[in-house]
């Protein structure tokens, strides 16, 4: 018998806490909610989730903290968050180079695409092939005509080994049957210094970070990743109408929860996104960043992070690219 009322107790006790737990769900959200960055306070994902983050906390009537845990390939602030409660006040800012990283580094104690519940995309910003303008090479055309003459011989800039740069180099050899020289340096900005000194030709970067020397006349767009023509430079071809589709590459953000967050704090977090990314300061931050809009479900968003993953793993893999 005093087994039997232990059970009954033990029941009761779970029981009580389940609807503890599903009250607290309901009023969601009843307290600050977090948003995990995993890049440096200042950079550019920064940046970007700032101003969204003030615009949600309006929609959800709570203060919407960042909590900036920067690592190499996002992989310690990711981790936080796919470790945190499924209670809807962790959420982790993910994009396309978790998709790259996934592959790049062995034993990850998470998995971008099932470790989360992904709840939408917050913009996209392309890529500009750019080289020096006295470089020679005047077109797209001009560098793959120079690479199969002198196979080998053209030597391209990137931040690192697997950095969104070196894959579309990479993808680009493999369409134009191609050649070229892979110079890795520490990060973006000694890679970018040494295109404008004249050490290295060629460099794949975000529009931003060279419009101002595109301007001054130092570098020459040769093609732009986006799928259409960017507004900011409508003379720019894409490279899908230069005849490569296969190089049509955005470098996209958004946010996700841990898995096991319930739907309708998922579509909640959702609306307050749409509902952001309308406002026009907001609207004119991303464009400052280079970015774009991208309005999607959790749907769509949770395809576009597995589609992104299985492309750049073909990539990598076929590349024996490792991070470890």
């Amino acid at each position: 018998m005093n087994a039997l009322f232990r059970r009954l107790a033990a029941g009761t006790a779970l029981a009580a806490a389940a609807l503890a737990a599903a009250a607290q769900t309901a009023d969601w959200p009843a307290r600050p909610i977090r948003i995990v960055v995993p890049a440096p306070a200042g950079g550019p994902y920064d940046r970007t989730i700032r101003p969204l983050a003030q615009q949600m906390s309006q929609s959800l009537k709570q203060p919407v903290v960042v909590d900036n845990r920067p690592s190499a390939g996002n992989v310690v602030g990711t981790q936080v968050g796919a470790s945190a409660a499924p209670d809807g006040y962790t959420l982790t800012m993910t994009g396309m180079l978790n998709t790259i990283a996934q592959s790049m580094y062995d034993n990850l104690p998470f998995d971008i695409v099932t470790s989360f519940e992904h709840i939408g995309a917050i913009g996209e910003g392309a890529q500009w092939l750019v080289v020096r303008s006295d470089a020679g090479i005047g077109s797209l055309q001009d560098l793959i005509e120079q690479a199969r003459r002198e196979p080998g011989k053209v030597n391209y800039a990137s931040s690192g080994a697997g950095s969104t740069g070196h894959l579309v180099m990479e993808q680009l050899q493999r369409a134009a049957t191609i050649q070229l020289t892979h110079v890795p340096y520490k990060g973006g900005a000694p890679a970018l210094q040494d295109v404008l000194a004249g050490v290295v030709p060629v460099i794949v970067v975000p529009p931003t970070s060279v419009a101002a020397s595109v301007q001054a006349g130092k570098l020459r767009v040769l093609a732009t990743s986006s799928a259409a023509r960017m507004a900011s430079a409508p003379d720019v071809p894409t490279f899908a109408e230069l005849g490569y589709k296969a190089l049509t590459v955005t470098s996209w953000v958004g946010l996700s929860a841990p898995k096991g967050t319930p739907k309708f704090i998922v579509d909640k977090v959702n609306a307050a996104m749409g509902a952001a990314l309308k406002d026009p300061a907001l609207l004119r931050q991303l464009q400052a960043e280079g970015m774009d809009t991208l309005s999607m479900t959790p749907a769509q968003y949770a395809r576009l992070v597995r589609s992104d993953t299985e492309r750049w793993g073909q990539l990598v893999r076929s590349l024996q690219i490792k991070a470890n």
